[in-house]
């Protein structure tokens, strides 16, 4: 009878205790979530300008900021990124010419919105940059 009346109040503690530890561990598992999204977009970006200098290098004609390599850029970001009208993209000749070998630069800066972001208020500028070497057809 004396453990009957023990284990009596101890049914609330259990309770609450179970609920502090449900919420942490699902904070812990959206905020996992939320740092793989970020690693996943800045993955995106990066490969999406190598894909631009890939294209551009391989291009007769490229000008600084290039219609061509910004739409293969978007559309190549497109495939991952939540919204392509926060890509941005630059193409920059620092060599001054689009003649081989001259150097073709892109810059892609995406604007990243958390899925958390009640949480996060101000919004991650994420930017990656490649760089290649101008090649004859």
């Amino acid at each position: 009878m004396n453990v009957a009346i023990k284990n009596r109040g101890e049914y609330g503690g259990s309770l609450l205790e179970t609920a502090v530890m449900l919420t942490v561990i699902f904070a812990v598992v959206f905020w996992v979530v939320e740092v793989c999204g970020i690693m996943f977009t800045y993955s995106t970006i990066a490969n999406a300008a190598e894909e631009g200098t890939r294209y551009g290098i391989t291009r007769s004609g490229v000008v600084a900021d290039d219609s061509r390599i910004i739409t293969r850029v978007k559309n190549f970001a497109g495939i991952s990124v939540h919204d392509v009208s926060q890509v941005s993209v630059s193409v920059t000749l620092p060599d001054g010419g689009s003649k081989p070998p001259n150097r073709i630069q892109v810059a892609v800066t995406y604007t990243y919105v958390p899925w958390l972001s009640h949480y996060v208020k101000n919004p991650l500028i994420m930017t990656a940059y490649a760089e290649g070497r101008m090649v004859v057809e």
